[in-house]
């Protein structure tokens, strides 16, 4: 039997978000996930979004049978668009009801229309050669599956991202097809690892419900609490405490109140017309009343939560008495402004919790034990850790390797590294191109981009300008120096800007006396004198290194 079947992950490998990857069987592809992560500020300054870099993709984009999204997740949707204005609108997209209503907002961003082909779980499926059935699976999000590919040496299946809530019963993971995977052969498990190295099982949703509710019940005001738009599994439960306790539910944040409205359009959120009352009308029931679901719970500068902690909220004013509830776990890189908003409350008189002391959040993606029962249930061949820093693939691999699983058995990967299944074995291959793009406005960008280079730079030690005036010969300078300063210096070091005049007048009268005036200027060349003296002087001044910007005009208009 000369089978193989090759793995390409383009994203999400050693890295938190850019979910992508691609299977090739019978020289045809099939793409799972199209991700974005959103950048640090502090180090890629006005960059919008990360993607993945799709070149190998697009290279070979007469091939791709389809785009299957596992769920509506930001890492793993939010870079659909772009993928598909490049692969075509000949390619289609599949993906479950609430997945593809996501989805549509980015394909109306990136102006393309591909064809969208909505999915169920337990649903079979042919595409070219790729046979497939979809799985449910439980996350923080509602309608995710799993997929399952099934080639004449077993089966592949990709969880997508999920845990095993055995107490929901709103959208309970289907492990009897799992199990039933595992009786007949799965050759490789591509499994979530963003949990991997916490212990024990994830905390159901459901007991959260009933800490939000007891929360609600004994908050003596209003209760706000932040979570993400998207985690539609989390508002549910709200919803559910809210009405048990007797309060009014509203939505606020932009995002909150678009995905909210889509949710209960397609009958995944039902709430009661006198469950609900809109934002501008919170103010008229007592305080006790109320419970406020809004967007803010990392900190963002411009949400709804940030504007009520800084008192520019148009309705809401904090007040003593209000209990806000921070139900997420707070992203790596955005403790520091979620811990500024959280003291900026307790300053208020406002009383705050979080899911670090109180049980009012619980993670989507499966911890040690579920993965193992997983491993335990589907007995793949191979496992690959996929979804997670390097530590976490690494981990689970550990988990892996307790239950039995040899190290060949356990392939860790990178981005960019295929991995080929065939009837010997395992192999990896020659690393392909994979990468990031930086989403800066309407241009992509390197990670190592000058610009972004510039900015960072710019941040880091300001910027000088000085523009000298010649005569049209260069041989006499016409005016004072002009020197414009920003980001470089405080009040005290005001006499920098006459220093600075001093060093450009002294490099030009070098530069003047050591040129023969009957030569052709030469371009650039003050510039570059001036550039250097003035770096040195704040070097050695306030061992600032600036960017330093030189103009030298002529007086006929000519600038070298």
């Amino acid at each position: 039997m000369d089978t193989s079947i090759t793995i390409v992950p383009l994203g999400g490998l050693g890295e938190i978000g850019l979910n992508c990857l691609a299977l090739e069987y019978e020289n045809r592809l099939l793409i799972i996930d199209a991700g974005l992560m959103f950048p640090d500020a502090a180090s890629m300054p006005g960059v919008d979004l990360i993607i993945p870099d799709f070149s190998w993709l697009i290279e070979r984009a007469d091939r791709v049978e389809g785009l299957i999204l596992t769920h509506g997740h930001e890492d793993h949707i939010g870079a659909a668009g772009f993928l598909m204005r490049e692969l075509g609108e000949n390619v289609p997209v599949f993906g479950t009801r609430l997945t593809l209503a996501l989805v549509r907002d980015k394909f109306r961003e990136a102006r393309v229309a591909p064809r969208l082909e909505e999915i169920v779980p337990r649903q079979e499926l042919r595409l070219g050669p790729f046979d497939l059935e979809f799985l449910r699976v439980n996350h923080s999000i509602l309608d995710g599956v799993a997929v399952a590919v099934r080639t004449p040496l077993g089966a592949i299946i990709h969880t997508g991202d999920f845990k095993i809530d055995q107490a929901n019963t709103d959208d309970r993971i289907d492990l009897y097809k799992f199990a039933e995977y595992g009786e007949q052969g799965v050759l490789a498990l591509l499994s979530d690892s963003t949990n991997s190295d916490l212990p024990g099982c994830t905390d159901s949703e459901t007991v959260v419900g009933r800490t939000l509710e007891k929360v609600f019940r004994e908050a003596p005001g209003r209760v706000i609490l932040a979570c993400f738009a998207s985690s539609l599994a989390r508002i549910r439960q709200v919803a559910r405490a809210a009405k048990a306790v007797g309060r009014k539910i509203v939505f606020d944040g932009r995002g909150m109140i678009h995905i909210v409205t889509l949710a209960k359009s397609l009958g995944y959120l039902t709430i009661d017309d006198q469950d609900e009352v809109p934002l501008s009308a919170s103010a008229e029931l007592p305080d006790h009343e109320l419970v406020i679901v809004a967007t803010g719970s990392q900190g963002e500068p411009m949400s709804a939560l940030a504007r009520m902690a800084q008192g520019d909220h148009r309705h809401i004013s904090i007040v003593s008495g209000d209990t806000i509830i921070l139900s997420a776990r707070f992203i790596p890189g955005h403790e520091k402004a979620i811990s500024q908003l959280i003291d900026l409350f307790y300053r208020q008189g406002a009383k705050v919790i979080d899911g670090r002391r109180v049980l009012v959040h619980s993670s989507g993606h499966a911890q040690a034990e579920e993965l193992k029962l997983m491993l335990n249930l589907t007995r793949p061949r191979y496992l690959v850790p996929v979804h997670g820093e390097t530590r976490k693939l690494v981990r689970h691999g550990e988990l892996a390797h307790s239950l039995g699983w040899t190290d060949e058995q356990v392939q860790i990967l990178k981005n960019g590294r295929p991995l080929t299944l065939d009837q010997d074995g395992a192999h990896q291959g020659d690393i392909v191109e994979s990468g990031r793009k930086l989403v800066d406005g309407n241009r992509l960008g390197e990670p190592e981009d000058p610009v972004l280079r510039s900015r960072l730079k710019l941040a880091g030690g300001g910027l000088v300008v000085v523009t000298l005036v010649l005569s049209a010969d260069g041989q006499r300078l016409l005016a004072q120096p002009l020197v414009a300063m920003s980001g470089v210096h405080y009040e005290s070091d005001l006499d920098l800007s006459l220093e600075t005049e001093a060093v450009a007048k002294e490099t030009f009268r070098v530069w003047r006396e050591g040129r023969d005036p009957s030569q052709v200027l030469e371009a650039g060349e003050l510039s570059a004198l001036i550039q250097r003296e003035v770096r040195q002087l704040f070097r050695q001044s306030i061992s600032r290194r600036p960017t330093v910007w030189p103009q030298v005009i002529l007086a006929a208009g000519e600038e070298l």
